[in-house]
């Protein structure tokens, strides 16, 4: 039986690639530690007029955080809040935003480091009934 073996051109190739990665993950360590939210869940109070976004960001530090937010409203910005720091693993923060039945709100949290999580609501429907 004979086995095949990687050519010399393929040996140098991958050898390269992780030298690079090894290089790479050496200049920026904050990119290998780094992740995105974990979740987004949000909550609508018609009468109140006001929208209400957990987000949880674990293992976050002074360096690694959620460090903004878009609102929009049917696609639409409707703010964009930024932040230095996050106050808990899972935090809530209320924003007043003017919306009917049937009007489709979306926050997006984004990590400093690296990523970000998105979720949508319609007003008026039972969160089981909402888009993902």
């Amino acid at each position: 039986m004979h086995l095949m073996r990687p050519s010399r051109d393929r040996v140098i190739l991958i050898g390269l690639f992780m030298i690079a990665a090894v290089v790479f993950l050496t200049l920026h360590p904050g990119v290998a530690g780094a992740h995105s939210p974990s979740k987004v869940m949000l909550t609508y109070d018609p009468p109140t007029q006001t929208l209400q976004a957990t987000i949880t960001h674990t293992r976050f530090s002074d360096s690694h955080y959620i460090d903004k937010l878009e609102i929009k409203k049917n696609g639409n910005l409707v703010s964009l809040q930024e932040y230095k720091s996050q106050p808990a693993e899972t935090f809530t923060y209320t924003f007043k935003v003017t919306a009917a039945a049937g009007d489709i709100l979306e926050v997006k949290a984004y990590c400093n480091k690296f990523g970000s999580k998105s979720e949508k609501l319609t007003v008026g429907q039972s969160e089981k009934n909402a888009p993902k």
